[in-house]
């Protein structure tokens, strides 16, 4: 895991973000009413949010620049719908070393599955997953959608299986369903291309090799580069 991406990535989620949006949500309060400040206030929190807006595009440039130097994410970028900040996300929480099968790496985004079914959160229990990358891999799925990215044919293949097969699911239920196996296909290949680069061991995907799946998705069919 890279410790300097981690910590800028970090910076910018959990303080930069967090305190521009805090600040710009109390002025847009002030603006609209409801909540009660004078000018002097306002424009003391104007000055802030500002400042964390600077602060936090100052680290994009940090991110983005450091990306240059990690070879999966010059090889991410290349996949429609992936960008030099989300990819940055994704790598700066996963250790690839650690993950040394496919379906580690879907358990620790939250896509994993226990007794046939898809983990969930138990009351009382640590989560078994990192909460931020599950949320950050929706964000991926988000702009493979409005990207059109090759990805976008799981999903939409998906979908129409569950409209087909699935007529007691809601749509949103066959949405997210065709969303996580969008997703889980995506990561297959990131954690195969990542193994690959890093000269680590690889194995046959889960579907594939124990599930009787004829066809393999291969990551170049998706933008992934052969170099």
């Amino acid at each position: 895991m890279n410790t300097e991406l981690r910590a800028l990535v970090d910076l910018r989620d959990r303080t930069l973000q967090k305190s521009r949006i805090m600040f710009s949500n109390r002025v847009q309060a002030i603006e609209r009413g409801d909540d009660q400040a004078d000018e002097r206030v306002l424009a003391r929190f104007k000055k802030w949010a500002a400042r964390f807006k600077e602060l936090e595009k100052e680290a994009d440039e940090d991110i983005k620049l450091l990306t240059t130097e990690i070879p999966i994410i010059e090889k991410m970028i290349e996949v429609k719908g992936i960008g030099e900040l989300l990819a940055a996300k994704v790598v700066s929480m996963i250790d690839i070393e650690r993950a040394d099968s496919v379906s580690a790496l879907w358990r620790y985004a939250g896509y994993g599955v226990i007794n046939g079914e898809r983990e969930k959160p138990t009351k009382g229990e640590k989560l078994h997953y990192n909460a931020r990358l599950k949320t950050t891999c929706y964000v991926v799925a988000g702009s493979f959608l409005k990207s059109n990215s090759p990805y976008r044919q799981i999903y939409d293949s998906a979908r129409e299986y569950y409209a087909a097969n699935r007529p007691d699911w809601s749509k949103g239920r066959q949405h997210n369903a065709a969303i996580r196996k969008m997703i889980k296909c995506w990561l297959a290949h990131l954690w195969l291309e990542w193994r690959k680069l890093e000269g680590l061991s690889t194995r046959p995907l889960y579907v594939n090799n124990h599930l009787g799946h004829e066809h393999y998705y291969a990551p170049q069919e998706f933008g992934w580069p052969t170099r």
